[in-house]
């Protein structure tokens, strides 16, 4: 589940920086390709060419064919590679105007696009050196005939996985597959936190500042609990995801000894900040990304209020798998193995409150939305456990998100039967909010 969390400070967002991208494993498969032919022609002059004529399973009758076949077969590689590129194209274009620009980053991100790139790649490669190490006018047994099996079978898997490639670039396009993934990958709480009780105003005798302009991409809590001082309270002053400006605070450190040592440097590599939002930042951006797509479906020039009511029930269920992170308001969010570590807007709260105002934002034009959104806030409030410390305070804020929806719902609702079938919603939220604790006793 590491990969769904935030990236773990400077070294975690460089390696994703390195690796998560289009480019890294096809570059990596380009410098494997040629140590990768010559290790096998070298084998076919030791004797592995010998045996495959001995054995009759040389896969053709002269080197003439074979040097053919190597000609073809870089030709249809690079014809697979202009292809999948060509298509590529298309999809991201048509994915970006009809879903979202940042979906972009998520579909690179994925292994099967960054193995399709890569196989294409490094097939081309080997097709290659297969071509420079093939004498078309030398006897047979001194054509590589591994060497050019393995082309062929190249070739074999370049089809199916072209084939496999394409079928899922098609469906990139598909938006409750992207939603649908969306949800599980945001179900994942960016943080283990507990509740720690509010103490007095605090001196903060060292504060981290940011270097850069830009987002919080992640806060590796353990490598700031190790630089910091014993006896120390240390409080992450912005989250993963949010803006922050040169010289706005990150990180403040408070009750430390002067004298103890502070690993100032350690401390800024583990808050980095990039220049723009993505994945990497876990789930702040996708709980985000939800509510973009439901606001894209929802503006004119889509008009599609089937999928914002699909990433109303995906936001429901990550609102549910997000219950453990709710921190009352006499509370301060603490890293649960070391609660030393003040985690200030990650909670259930600080998480959803901003995304809920967005999302009554761009439904409050589309009745049958609202409805569904404040119906899904009631069947969270109906699957809350009520016998916890912090179930009231969190099912008492839910409400509010509803009615705040219902109240602007109601306001630009331009008919009177959707006013009234609003209002109902919201009336059916406060009956069973009555009824929940007495039919948990």
């Amino acid at each position: 589940m590491d990969h769904l969390l935030p990236v773990k400070g400077q070294k975690g967002w460089q390696l994703r920086r390195l690796l998560g991208n289009y480019w890294a494993l096809a570059v990596l498969a380009v410098v494997l390709g040629v140590p990768v032919a010559l290790g096998i022609l070298a084998a076919d002059r030791a004797g592995l060419t010998a045996w495959l004529i001995d054995a009759d399973l040389a896969p053709v009758a002269t080197s003439d064919t074979a040097r053919d076949f190597a000609g073809v077969a870089a030709g249809v590689n690079a014809a697979f590679i202009s292809l999948y590129f060509s298509i590529t194209l298309i999809v991201l274009s048509l994915a970006a105007s009809n879903l979202g620009v940042r979906l972009i980053d998520r579909w690179l991100d994925k292994r099967l696009v960054r193995v399709s790139i890569a196989g294409l790649s490094f097939s081309l490669v080997v097709t290659l050196c297969a071509m420079l190490a093939i004498d078309p006018e030398a006897p047979l047994p001194q054509t590589p005939l591994a060497l050019t099996g393995m082309v062929l079978l190249l070739q074999l898997v370049n089809v199916a996985m072209l084939a496999v490639s394409l079928h899922d670039l098609g469906r990139s396009m598909f938006v409750d597959r992207a939603i649908a993934a969306l949800r599980r990958d945001a179900s994942v709480p960016p943080a283990n936190l507990i509740a720690q009780l509010d103490s007095p105003q605090r001196e903060w005798t060292v504060v981290i500042v940011a270097k850069r302009d830009g987002y919080v991409e992640g806060v590796d809590c353990r490598a700031i609990a190790q630089a910091a001082p014993a006896a120390a309270v240390i409080r992450v002053c912005a989250a993963p995801g949010q803006h922050v400006a040169r010289g706005e605070p990150l990180i403040a450190i408070a009750g430390n000894d002067r004298a103890a040592r502070i690993e100032v440097r350690k401390l800024e590599r583990a808050v980095p900040v990039d220049d723009f939002r993505s994945d990497g930042q876990g789930t702040v951006f996708r709980i985000r990304l939800l509510v973009e797509i439901a606001a894209r479906a929802l503006s004119p020039a889509i008009n599609d209020f089937y999928t914002a009511l699909t990433c109303s029930d995906a936001l429901m269920l990550v609102m549910r798998d997000h219950r453990s992170t709710w921190i009352n308001d006499n509370r301060t969010a603490c890293w649960a193995p070391d609660s030393r570590l003040e985690l200030p807007g990650q909670d259930f709260a600080s998480l959803f409150g901003d995304p809920l105002a967005a999302f009554r934002q761009a439904a409050c034009d589309y009745p049958s939305v609202s409805i569904r959104m404040i119906d899904n806030l009631a069947r969270l409030i109906g699957m809350e456990d009520q016998t916890t410390e912090a179930s009231p305070h969190r099912n008492a804020w839910l409400a509010a998100q509803a009615r705040l929806l219902a109240d602007h719902a109601i306001s630009r609702a331009q008919h009177d039967a959707d006013r009234h079938s609003i209002a109902e919603s919201l009336a059916s939220l406060e009956r069973s909010m009555t009824i929940a604790p007495e039919r948990k006793a």
